[in-house]
């Protein structure tokens, strides 16, 4: 339960994040406004276990189904498919009105559940194609990505392992790497979801880093092979902007001031540093969700490049009572089924080139 000085705290944090989006959405709105740039965006978001209603026998699903615990009828399940779209067909419209061009989504079961989402009506005139990768993961969720084909062409889809250090025997995640041209330009994705806190935060802290050597090494071999390709490692990293799997292990700054070569730009870490979260837990925010980008991101408007960042909190997505009041609105909450959306906020980045 909240105490009195929690609920004042997470108050605190509230009126600063409300400061930092109006500030946000004003810069954006003036971007949108100035007719010599082109905008676009790029997001993630962390669904919270979309499942079908179907026992897949080779993955530990059982609890998503008819007859589970958690009773996920075909109502449930479609109820949820509604609401994800209804989040998507909203994000970054305030800025351009195709919104997300591209989008990285995890906690995806299969690739089957993910065509019923950009079909459905609030999304399928965008026309979202679909990469999507079947992994090892114990519990059959996986890394996703849905992209709109007038923005980005896939040229190239793979999936890379990532070895749970503490215990071999348990499979996680696989990180999804997309490449192709966004408006001609190389741009390579990198959809992440790292090994959970379970255990504790210290004990699990080898997981994380070694999810982030490998996704480093990726990005490297990419960069090696092409030094002008940009690229995106954003997803839920089960850590937060300053944990030493970002900062160290990826190799990060907050700060364009503080460029190091190689290394790449984290735009949350200033959000975390204020407070701002995208999922909470006890009382505080993390800011797990996280989008990451290199130095071909970092340059003048005569390319794409990265413009302002953004979490997606509106008022909806939000529990409007009891214990978790101003938390995601999650699916599923202490054993009981709520018809929320998801236990975290999906974030994006705003990015734009100069008209010629």
């Amino acid at each position: 339960m909240l105490n009195l000085a929690g609920l004042l705290f997470m108050k605190l944090r509230s009126l600063i994040f409300i400061f930092i989006v109006v500030s946000l959405n004003g810069s954006a709105q003036k971007l949108r406004k100035d007719k010599n740039y082109f905008i676009s965006a790029i997001g993630f978001w962390n669904v919270e276990n979309l499942y079908d209603t179907l026992n897949d026998v080779w993955k530990n699903d059982e609890e998503f189904t008819p007859s589970g615990t958690n009773a996920w009828t075909g109502s449930r399940y479609w109820t949820k498919i509604d609401h994800l779209a209804e989040v998507i067909s909203q994000m970054a419209t305030d800025v351009t009105p195709d919104g997300l061009a591209i989008m990285g989504l995890c906690e995806i079961e299969n690739k089957s559940v993910v065509e019923d989402l950009v079909k459905n009506e609030r999304l399928k005139k965008r026309n979202y194609k679909i990469v999507h990768i079947e992994g090892p993961d114990a519990r059959g969720v996986d890394p996703s990505f849905i992209y709109n084909p007038t923005y980005f062409k896939v040229i190239k889809s793979v999936s890379y392992k990532v070895t749970i250090v503490t215990d071999s025997a348990h499979k996680t995640r696989d990180i999804l790497v997309v490449s192709g041209l966004f408006n001609g330009e190389p741009l390579s994705v990198l959809v992440n979801h790292w090994p959970s806190r379970r255990g504790g935060e210290l004990a699990s802290r080898p997981n994380r880093n070694a999810a982030a050597k490998v996704a480093r090494h990726i990005a490297d071999s990419i960069i090696m092979a092409n030094p002008e390709t940009k690229i995106a490692i954003m997803g839920d990293l089960n850590d937060d902007p300053t944990n030493e799997c970002v900062k160290k292990y990826i190799g990060t700054y907050g700060d364009l001031k503080d460029a190091v070569a190689g290394d790449y730009f984290n735009p949350m870490e200033k959000l975390f540093a204020s407070g701002i979260g995208t999922l909470a837990w006890k009382d505080s925010w993390n800011l797990f969700d996280q989008i990451l980008l290199n130095k071909p991101f970092l340059g003048e408007y005569y390319s794409w490049n990265y413009y302002a960042v953004r979490i997606f909190n509106k008022a909806y997505l939000k529990s409007d009572h009891g214990n978790f009041k101003g938390y995601p609105f999650r699916t599923y909450s202490g054993g009981s089924y709520t018809a929320g959306y998801s236990d975290h906020f999906p974030v994006f980045i705003v990015i734009a080139k100069e008209k010629k």
